[in-house]
């Protein structure tokens, strides 16, 4: 086993990170978390170096970001607890959210989740989701097509369109969100990456969303959880899609979040929303969230993450 300071001098930030979260609970071991993912050091170091700019390159706030990814770990697994007992989310409409969780905000505060700066470092620390961003850097960036567009939709911290839009130099992107929160921070992301000229980033709610064109690609990671009928969003987002074009999708099948509505009981039943709304599974990526119900993929009532290429039928 590596030990972290074996890449000190060569993934200096990521290095600091995981100094820090050493020290903590839910990342004691993190040297073995590291070899067993295994974390892609390259991209580890990219992501916490976007982030740091995005801090002002002050240790400090930095810092204070991380503890958003602990606060995070201990939320999910109270909620899913709660989830295991209720058989249920804790809300089960947007209205309920919104006033039990965006209104809860202090006076002054942007509107939206407070969880983003969390969720963007589980994107290296939590196991599912550093393989599902894996999955998505080698099966839908990479595209032949020179020129394009791609619709994020929601763009949550605006890291998945920064990363296609790197990678393809020529294409355009347009991010979509409701909440002030990720408009903000995409808005920070993108100006840290030098990309602000690549994209229009829009505050609109998705179903008020209107589009003149169609798009060649669209992301839309971690939504149909968070609405009510997310058999409208995924037919709207084949409405918004050309014909030769595909969609990176990503839900969760029984696994709680604060704002999570909609509740999956087995991936056969995203598949079947997947058909019914026109579209077809060019390949996907289901991971148990939990290693006691890794083979069980299939079963109803185990905490996954699904991960889908799309393509019109």
């Amino acid at each position: 086993m590596s030990t972290i300071s074996s890449f000190e001098s060569t993934h200096p930030i990521f290095y600091k990170t995981c100094s820090f979260l050493e020290e903590t609970f839910f990342y004691k071991n993190i040297s073995v978390l590291i070899d067993e993912i295994p974390i892609n050091k390259d991209l580890a170091e990219e992501l916490c170096c976007d982030a740091f700019e995005m801090c002002n390159s002050d240790w400090s706030i930095y810092r204070n970001k991380l503890n958003s990814l602990l606060i995070m770990n201990l939320e999910f697994l109270k909620l899913q607890a709660k989830l295991e007992n209720d058989r249920k989310y804790l809300y089960s409409t947007f209205k309920e959210v919104e006033i039990n969780v965006f209104q809860k905000k202090q006076e002054g505060n942007e509107s939206g989740v407070d969880y983003l700066w969390g969720l963007y470092f589980t994107q290296i620390f939590w196991v599912t989701h550093h393989k599902v961003f894996a999955f998505f850097l080698e099966s839908f960036v990479e595209v032949e097509q020179k020129e394009g567009t791609c619709l994020d939709v929601p763009a949550g911290s605006g890291m998945f369109l920064a990363q296609f839009l790197k990678r393809n130099p020529l294409w355009r992107g347009t991010a979509v969100d409701l909440s002030d929160t990720a408009i903000s921070l995409t808005q920070t992301l993108f100006t840290s990456k030098k990309l602000t000229q690549k994209v229009s980033i829009e505050k609109k709610n998705f179903f008020d969303f209107d589009s003149s064109v169609q798009f060649d690609r669209i992301i839309c990671t971690e939504f149909l959880e968070h609405v009510e009928d997310p058999l409208f969003v995924l037919k709207k987002i084949h409405e918004l899609l050309k014909p030769s074009g595909e969609v990176f999708l990503t839900t969760v099948v029984w696994a709680a979040f604060i704002d999570h509505i909609y509740l999956y009981r087995n991936a056969d039943e995203i598949r079947q929303q997947i058909t019914e709304s026109g579209f077809s599974i060019k390949k996907e990526y289901i991971q148990p969230i939990f290693e006691k119900d890794i083979g069980k993929e299939e079963g109803s009532d185990i905490a996954l993450n699904y991960a889908v290429l799309l393509v019109k039928l």
